[in-house]
């Protein structure tokens, strides 16, 4: 999932600006909660934002960095900066005793650079980090140019045992095709196709048809951007797995992340088993 809102007009803020922040590590990770369907208040992993502290304008969310990155030729350059402070961050979160897997959104020109599975597998080896605890969440549109060298890249990353996730699903015209083809792991339904099945027929069956899909292919379904208890019901009722959104927690600091399972009676699961009994049609209105 990726975060859309602004916080300030991109024209006011310089490519060198942002340049400079990364070279100077002025950039930083919020981490948005996922958590279990069946319990939301178990734990199941986290999602990295990025976030900028910009001298004048404030905290900037992705919404803004990430379209001036990729105006400025940088979003691979922030991608690495994201992809590494969160590993780092998962050592730091197991030397406390919390073993949370971590998720970061992969710039599409990342998965078509040869060097980039190498690299990061030696970073997940530089902060002794299993690859298991990882996840690079990419956009369909991402793996429609050079499809060749990008399949290969996602087959390799998959071999080293790194989770990858197929984001924003069901937005747009999504393929069925992608969730055969390439080693995905999980599927995040967009949020339009959850709120529309709160209400409409078709989009319950177009929901609930995507979701057993997936669990035939041993594919984990999230529902992302869940923001009323109307879009938790939706998502529960589909048989999700795990739902993410601001209606369970805001995006936090990795303080934020250890308070919340050392004193607020959060607790963390890193794997569970799909669980097909409870599959249903949904009902009609």
């Amino acid at each position: 999932m990726t975060e859309t809102t602004t916080t300030s007009p991109i024209v006011a803020v310089k490519a060198s600006d942002l340049r400079r922040a990364i070279h100077a590590h002025d950039l930083t990770l919020y981490y948005q909660p996922k958590f279990d369907c069946a319990d939301e208040r178990t734990l199941v992993g986290v999602e990295a934002l990025i976030r900028w502290n910009h001298p004048q304008m404030g905290v900037l969310s992705p919404g803004l960095i990430l379209p001036l990155a990729s105006a400025a030729n940088l979003l691979t350059e922030v991608t690495d900066f994201t992809i590494t402070e969160a590993i780092r961050q998962h050592a730091a979160w197991r030397e406390q005793g919390f073993d949370v897997p971590v998720a970061v959104n992969l710039a599409p020109g990342l998965i078509r650079d040869s060097a980039f599975p190498e690299r990061l597998l030696n970073s997940l080896k530089q902060f002794d980090v299993p690859p298991s605890r990882l996840t690079l969440e990419l956009k369909e549109t991402a793996t429609v140019s050079d499809r060749e060298l990008c399949v290969d890249a996602l087959k390799r990353l998959r071999r080293a045992g790194i989770g990858l996730s197929l984001d924003d699903y069901g937005a747009g015209l999504s393929s069925i095709t992608e969730l055969y083809k390439l080693p995905f792991t999980e599927v995040k339904i967009d949020r339009e196709l959850i709120l529309d099945a709160a209400h409409n027929t078709q989009a319950r069956l177009v929901l609930w048809s995507i979701v057993r899909l997936a669990h035939e292919l041993s594919i984990e379904v999230t529902a992302e951007c869940v923001e009323t208890r109307s879009d938790l019901v939706s998502a529960v009722a589909a048989g999700c797995d795990w739902v993410q959104g601001t209606l369970l927690c805001e995006p936090t600091l990795p303080l934020g992340i250890g308070r919340f399972l050392r004193t607020d009676g959060a607790r963390l699961k890193c794997e569970r088993p799909l669980d097909r009994a409870m599959e249903r049609r949904p009902p009609a209105n």
